[in-house]
């Protein structure tokens, strides 16, 4: 069934007409005046370096402050990511898409399985599993993420020692992909979106698979964001917080009991992915739901509170053509078609009643457009401690195929 899948959607590949530059989601559509298919699918291979690949645990010249725990290959190459979707809108009321996940191989991962009803502009109403309206960086879909990995991810190095804003946020389950019913909407003429959603599949799982009597009561997001303009380049500015319970066994060792924790986000992108400028930039503040104020993890004595946690991150980037346009603004065949170098500085502290805790990363890089989506990508991610440790860092490379 997996393999029929894939080769109807690579057929109705074949079938597509061409795509012209500049369109933010070049797909594959069949119409019919009722109905609208919409097929895509992107294919990443990935491989990296790591600094670790030269640490072997135990052996007396180790460097003792080396942030690497286990050992890393000298080069690795995987697939990242191969994934198809469909989406179907049936009368401009009823959107549902699926997004399929064959980078398992063995096993195929529902990434997007989800329905719209469509009543109003500003009143929109979705279920199913979707990504949450959290973490501006996860709600960019990762055909157009501007570093290769969201996350720092050296391998050696434990992603909790390797902190991140994205690490922070998925971690404590305020973004990616949930199970929960979402409404949405524009307001005042487009100029303003909003998304209020409960998400509860997660969490529910999380509690099953660790407390098995716990009670988990779920998760509610809400964002508002203001869709700006300045001079040609469109600037959003974001606003979203997140209320979650996680439930936990009290201290008789035998009953559980839930509690809330809340984050909050800030977020800001300047330009698009297209031609020209782009900024991405989000702040992060909010409880840490597995450590109490000293770092340690929580056993609800009457004075245990959540740690608090705060994180940031930016990135930035310049799209230039290098293919001229003729003069219907179509852009003549070359092999490449745009070049991006981009830069990203993100810093995460777990825990801001301990010192030196906090962690640094810097990623320089270049993006080499093909067509639309199809590039190649180089990033070299490092990791800086603030504990003295010594940095570590790793080299990346991703070549995407996208339809």
């Amino acid at each position: 069934m997996r393999r029929s899948f894939v080769m109807g959607a690579f057929c109705l590949c074949a079938l597509a007409p061409s795509v012209a530059w500049g369109q933010d989601q070049p797909k594959i559509r069949l119409e019919t005046k009722d109905l609208e298919l919409t097929f895509s699918g992107r294919v990443q291979l990935q491989g990296w370096s790591s600094s670790c690949s030269g640490f072997i645990p135990g052996l007396p010249s180790n460097d003792p402050d080396t942030a690497c725990q286990e050992g890393a290959p000298p080069f690795d190459i995987f697939l990242r990511r191969a994934r198809t979707s469909v989406e179907a809108s049936l009368l401009d009321f009823l959107d549902v898409k699926l997004e399929l996940d064959f980078a398992g191989f063995e096993d195929v991962a529902i990434k997007d399985g989800f329905a719209r009803l469509n009543f109003l502009p500003a009143l929109k109403v979705r279920f199913g599993n979707m990504k949450r309206p959290f973490d501006g960086f996860q709600l960019t879909s990762s055909s157009q993420i501007l570093v290769i990995e969201r996350d720092l991810d050296i391998p050696g190095v434990s992603s909790l020692r390797a902190l991140s804003l994205d690490e922070l946020t998925t971690r404590f389950r305020a973004s990616d992909r949930d199970v929960g019913i979402e409404l949405s909407g524009d307001i005042a003429g487009g100029r303003v979106s909003y998304w209020a959603g409960y998400f509860a599949g997660q969490q529910i799982q999380e509690a099953l698979d660790t407390l098995p009597n716990a009670d988990s009561r779920g998760q509610w997001i809400a964002r508002a964001q203001a869709n700006l303009q300045v001079g040609k380049l469109p600037l959003d500015i974001a606003v979203a917080g997140a209320v979650t319970d996680r439930p936990f066994l009290t201290e008789d060792g035998v009953t559980f009991t839930g509690r809330y924790f809340t984050n909050f986000e800030l977020w800001l992108q300047l330009g698009g992915f297209n031609e020209g400028p782009i900024f991405q930039g989000e702040y992060v503040y909010g409880q840490n739901p597995f450590e109490n104020r000293q770092g340690d993890i929580l056993d609800f004595p009457p004075t245990d509170e959540f740690a608090r946690a705060q994180t940031w991150q930016a990135i930035g980037g310049y799209r230039f053509l290098t293919r001229p346009r003729d003069y219907q603004g179509s852009i003549a065949k070359r092999p490449i078609e745009a070049i991006q170098p981009i830069f990203r500085v993100t810093w995460a502290d777990p825990n801001t009643d301990i010192a030196r805790d906090d962690n640094w990363g810097l990623t320089p890089g270049v993006q080499i457009f093909f067509y639309g989506r199809n590039k190649l990508a180089l990033n070299w991610d490092l990791a800086l401690f603030s504990d003295d440790t010594s940095s570590a860092s790793s080299f990346k490379l991703m070549v995407q195929g996208y339809f």
